[in-house]
């Protein structure tokens, strides 16, 4: 893996390995952020300016605003426009504020709330334990990302998971970020009025406008 800080350490980069680049190689091995998004992201602002500019601020101090155990809500009615590339800048800026001293301990978890949902029906019949460490991990890992959280209509047994983990997150003041495509009233009907509550009524709300924007 190419090292994070190649264009501003000192060091000589050749096999170079330090304590630094081994306690973020960890976080991010045990976050679940696909590995094409560990490096760094560029993003469009446009017309997303003034969103990008919070978010800007939010990312600065992203230690503060998770040992605060705020929540973030990023949504849009547009897809690819990104949501969840802000989503995992923020932890990967969480994770380059507190490696020093972090003794290769997990903080943040990815989570793809439809692939999450799916791992869990899966896990009703068969054994998965790298599933059930991240799982168990949803309940004391400092910062969990729960993406697309409005991708699927969910039945009662999987608004019953989700409530349950994220309730008791907001109740430990544990900080999440969701990402979704629906605003309050719809995301009701998707993730059922409690969980949508919760979200919508406990987050910092930031509505991204731009177009989609993959690939550019």
């Amino acid at each position: 893996m190419e090292c994070w800080y190649k264009n501003t350490c000192k060091k000589v980069h050749d096999g170079c390995r330090c304590l630094r680049y081994d306690e973020m190689l960890s976080l991010f091995q045990q976050s679940n952020i696909p590995e094409g998004k560990w490096n760094k992201i560029e993003l469009i602002a446009g017309e997303d300016h003034n969103q990008f500019v919070r978010l800007a601020e939010i990312k600065k101090d992203i230690k503060s605003y998770v040992q605060q155990g705020n929540n973030l809500y990023l949504y849009s009615n547009n897809f690819g426009n990104g949501k969840t590339s802000w989503a995992i800048k923020l932890m990967q800026a969480y994770f380059n504020q507190i490696w020093a001293g972090n003794r290769f301990c997990r903080r943040g978890v990815f989570f793809s709330v439809p692939e999450f949902i799916d791992r869990e029906h899966i896990r009703m019949s068969r054994d998965d334990d790298d599933f059930d460490e991240l799982r168990d991990a949803i309940i004391t890992c400092d910062l969990v990302i729960w993406d697309d959280i409005s991708s699927i209509k969910m039945t009662d047994y999987s608004h019953s998971l989700l409530l349950n983990f994220i309730d008791t997150r907001f109740v430990n003041k544990k900080c999440n970020i969701f990402t979704g495509n629906l605003d309050g009233e719809l995301l009701g009907k998707y993730a059922g009025g409690r969980l949508a509550s919760r979200i919508w009524n406990g987050s910092e709300l930031i509505q991204l406008n731009g177009p989609d924007r993959r690939g550019q």
